[in-house]
């Protein structure tokens, strides 16, 4: 009977991990963010950012950042200009916000926090995210 129930424990494990490997997605290791081409550009040295989306992904929970997804969503490229559409810089919810906003989930704040949290997070503007060409 032990073995019978060991049998089927060990069948329910490979069962769940055969289904979880199906519906796992691939995670992209960098991105290239730039703004979008209808947005005004705020200061001419300005560069795309190659975030390290990788090294982010194994590091934070997706909800950190992709705040706004759900269990129907997660996996799927939402993109952020979806939700942050505005271009006025000083909108909340805006394009501009959804990277510089003082708190998390914004990347400017989160990286702010933890640097004042003793961490040696990289916050400046051209030696942290817009590196020049």
């Amino acid at each position: 009977m032990l073995r019978k129930l060991l049998l089927f424990a060990a069948a329910a494990v490979l069962a769940a991990v055969t289904v979880t490997a199906t519906q796992a997605y691939e995670v992209p290791d960098q991105i290239v963010l730039d703004r979008p081409k209808e947005n005004r550009k705020l200061n001419t040295w300005v560069a795309p950012v190659k975030f390290p989306h990788g090294f982010h992904a194994i590091r934070l929970a997706c909800r950190q950042c992709h705040h706004k997804e759900s269990d129907k969503t997660m996996g799927q490229f939402v993109g952020c200009r979806q939700c942050h559409t505005d271009d006025d810089p000083t909108e909340r919810s805006g394009f501009y916000r959804a990277w510089h906003s003082p708190g998390p989930p914004s990347c400017l704040g989160c990286h702010t926090r933890m640097r004042t949290e003793g961490g040696k997070n990289p916050v400046g503007c051209t030696t942290a995210c817009h590196r020049s060409k």
